[in-house]
């Protein structure tokens, strides 16, 4: 049995510590200000029954330092402690430190652009990096307000641009997807040859119709060099125009690149040679495509020469 004098000891030496800790909490600049903040609501009765949740909470670092990756020195757990006064008592509130709420949030933002058959340089590409002439200049104007637009919720209307091989259609569409995704915008990015070849493949598989209803519902489509494809019934009816008209009902933005002015669609789409000539499916596929789209040509020289 522990001699009394041993307990007595034992117990002032308790007190004399819960009164270091206390008066050390009270003195803490951050229990000051939240103190202040909380006028009148904390006592120093709440503050003895929580000792350890407040000193817990004075003695996390106050600024964060990155170790890379997400990972804060600071704050190795990715959290920061706040406090909150519930039924008398400090409850910690546990929130993301701003070094792992910015690596999620660069994590995110990747995921927002899904591209098939693109060129790494296309899905990299900025409107900080791009070469600027007066080619061009309208061009990209157009495309960064087309961007502000449909992030700020006030239109769906996308471009249509067409000119020439290697001016550089396809890096503006990819500039457009990132900036979108600057905006939290998620955008699917496809080579429209090749995807029309992956949903043929599809009827193998079954992925076929998984793949177009992404496609169709995409937040953002962009569509990347259309009327490069092989002209068939199925592609003109069944994928594209069905495709377009989705998203027209929808009122969903839409962006495209292509060697062919709109006009000059209707003799591309006409013909195939399965059905020979229709033009009034061809006309049905291109009037989407305006209501979409506002028709914009690029000019200058081939940049894949340079």
């Amino acid at each position: 049995m522990e001699p009394l004098s041993s307990f007595v000891k034992n117990s002032e030496r308790i007190t004399e510590n819960n009164e270091r800790i206390y008066n050390e909490i009270i003195n803490h600049p951050k229990m000051k200000a939240f103190m202040d903040a909380h006028e009148g609501e904390v006592t120093r009765s709440m503050i003895q029954n929580d000792l350890m949740i407040l000193k817990h909470y004075i003695n996390q670092p106050t600024e964060c330092e990155s170790a890379g990756e997400g990972k804060c020195l600071s704050h190795p757990d990715g959290f920061i402690i706040n406090l909150e006064i519930r039924q008398g008592r400090f409850n910690m509130i546990y929130s993301k430190c701003p070094v792992k709420a910015k690596h999620e949030e660069f994590i995110k933002r990747e995921s927002l652009i899904q591209s098939f058959h693109i060129p790494r340089d296309v899905r990299e590409a900025t409107f900080d990096t791009i070469f600027l002439n007066d080619d061009r200049r309208d061009v990209l104007k157009n495309a960064i307000e087309k961007a502000d637009k449909i992030a700020r919720g006030e239109g769906f209307r996308g471009l249509y641009i067409h000119g020439e091989f290697g001016i550089g259609k396809s890096y503006i569409l990819g500039c457009i997807a990132n900036e979108l995704k600057e905006k939290s915008i998620s955008s699917m990015m496809i080579y429209v040859p090749e995807i029309l070849r992956d949903l043929k493949s599809g009827f193998n598989d079954g992925t076929t119709n998984e793949r177009y209803d992404a496609i169709r519902s995409a937040e953002v489509l962009i569509l990347d060099d259309l009327g490069a494809e092989d002209v068939t019934a199925w592609s003109r009816d069944e994928v594209i125009t069905s495709i377009l008209n989705y998203r027209m009902v929808e009122q969903l933005p839409t962006f495209i690149s292509s060697n062919f002015a709109i006009n000059e669609l209707k003799g591309r789409y006409s013909y195939t040679k399965t059905n020979g000539k229709e033009e009034t499916k061809a006309l049905r596929m291109i009037e989407r495509i305006r209501a979409l789209c506002e028709e914009v040509e690029l000019s200058g020289d081939n940049l894949r020469n340079t």
